[in-house]
């Protein structure tokens, strides 16, 4: 969990605290994800603790897909999602 904790310390969370103790993932579809329009395989994980967020992050659950930060990129990044996708439409 090391390498998902530095995910977390960049966006100003850290989850070391909470090591070995039950938390919530709430998990939804992002549907306006920058080159993914409409597509259902990015999802947002969120962790939550006595109701407050503490941690999450942004993924693909395609084959070779990608976790980051809640950051959300703008069409000019470059972690944008190659021109074509294969997760459904």
């Amino acid at each position: 969990y090391a390498s998902y904790n530095e995910i977390q310390k960049t966006q100003g969370f850290d989850l070391t605290k909470y090591a070995s103790k039950r938390v919530k993932r709430w998990t939804y579809t992002v549907k306006n994800y920058p080159g993914y329009e409409n597509a259902s395989c990015i999802r947002a994980n969120i962790l939550v603790s006595d109701g407050m967020v503490i941690g999450g992050d942004i993924c693909s659950v395609e084959l070779n897909g990608f976790m980051q930060s809640f950051y959300y990129p703008t069409v000019t990044d470059t972690t944008v999602a190659p021109a074509t996708t294969v997760c459904s439409q």
